[in-house]
């Protein structure tokens, strides 16, 4: 009876064990997945943060141009009167 107990307790022990390491698995697996994704979108923030400064650059200028058009205009200078 105890060799039984025994051999049955042992298989549950086993099931358990088999289970406990698949589950590990699957964990783990996802995890990858998981963080590949993170990566990912860190590559794509980090080349839209780039995008964004050249954009901001662009627009810098081009309100600098506009400043410098506007300083033009208001001098006098161009030949021309909007007066």
């Amino acid at each position: 009876m105890i060799e039984k107990l025994m051999t049955l307790l042992v298989g549950i022990i086993l099931t358990l064990a088999g289970w406990s390491l698949s589950r590990t698995f699957e964990l783990s697996t996802g995890q990858a997945v998981l963080q590949n994704k993170v990566e990912k979108l860190e590559m794509q923030i980090t080349l839209m943060d780039g995008k964004m400064d050249e954009m901001f650059d662009m627009d810098e200028e081009i309100m600098d141009q506009h400043k410098k058009l506007f300083e033009k205009l208001e001098s006098g200078n161009t030949g021309y009167n909007y007066n």
